[in-house]
């Protein structure tokens, strides 16, 4: 059961939300400093008070109310999840996956998706999604700041944001772990689930996204040279396997995996 702070000093609303769930309880900012200093809260649920750059993980008392669940399947949201999608090779559908994903999230769930998919001309989500060539994450590098973040994301839908990948490389030759940090700081404020489409191979870039990840997912063909690969990971990956081709389960049966057809099985887990 997560460890969640509230912060409120009006009965009624205090009543509310115990009654969703058990939560500590802080009358003052001040309070709920102290509180935050001795233990660790996955939620901070607000009520009205200004924690503008005090918490990272801070939603309002409306939103932590109307997003406690998705649709009738009762599926319980993680605030800020961070589901990584990778490959360890090209082609398998990655991006597709990607896609899928935020098609089954409920229409209050606020997503968005950050492409680091880049490569000269533009990413494969840039054209599957018909965006437009600006804004781009390279220009949001430019001035590193949450205002920049937030002006350069593309609204793809009422639900779905997206920072896109630039068209050239040129424009992220400079962007750091550092930066993926901020980004992903920024992003906690305003999102309750952020997707990162990541390229198939491994930087110091992908392994700061990998380890920020609550979710971690390789999307694979079922080949077993990609069997291989995978086995010489470290990391806890959820495997989806994009094939129609049964012969996978010879060589992934140590795998945690489910087939594409089975992508909403992420929700429940």
């Amino acid at each position: 059961m997560p460890l969640n702070l509230l912060i409120s000093n009006n009965p009624k609303t205090i009543e509310t939300v115990k009654n969703k769930e058990p939560c500590d309880v802080a009358l003052s900012l001040e309070s709920a400093l102290i509180k935050a200093k001795h233990k660790k809260y996955d939620v901070i649920i607000n009520d009205g008070f200004d924690d503008s750059g005090i918490f990272d993980n801070a939603i309002s008392v409306k939103d932590y109310l109307k997003n406690i669940t998705i649709d009738d399947k009762k599926i319980k949201v993680f605030r800020q999840e961070i589901i990584s999608v990778w490959s360890v090779k090209g082609g398998v559908g990655r991006t597709t996956t990607v896609k899928r994903l935020t098609e089954m999230f409920d229409k209050n769930i606020r997503i968005l998706v950050i492409d680091l998919n880049f490569q000269d001309g533009g990413s494969d989500l840039s054209f599957l999604l018909d965006l437009p060539v600006i804004p781009h994450i390279g220009v949001y590098l430019k001035g590193k700041t949450k205002e920049s973040f937030f002006k350069n994301l593309i609204e793809y839908s009422s639900n779905i944001s997206i920072l896109q990948a630039p068209p050239k490389l040129s424009f992220i030759k400079d962007i750091t772990p550092e930066d993926v940090e901020n980004i992903i700081r920024f992003a906690r404020t305003a999102f309750d689930v952020i997707i990162f489409d990541l390229p198939n191979k491994v930087d110091e870039i992908i392994n700061t996204v990998l380890e920020n990840s609550t979710r971690k997912i390789i999307v694979s063909s079922g080949l077993v040279s990609e069997a291989r690969r995978i086995k010489e990971l470290d990391e806890d990956f959820l495997i989806v396997i994009n094939s129609p081709n049964r012969q996978w389960k010879l060589y992934y049966k140590d795998f945690n995996c489910i087939t594409i057809k089975e992508l909403e099985k992420i929700l429940e887990r």
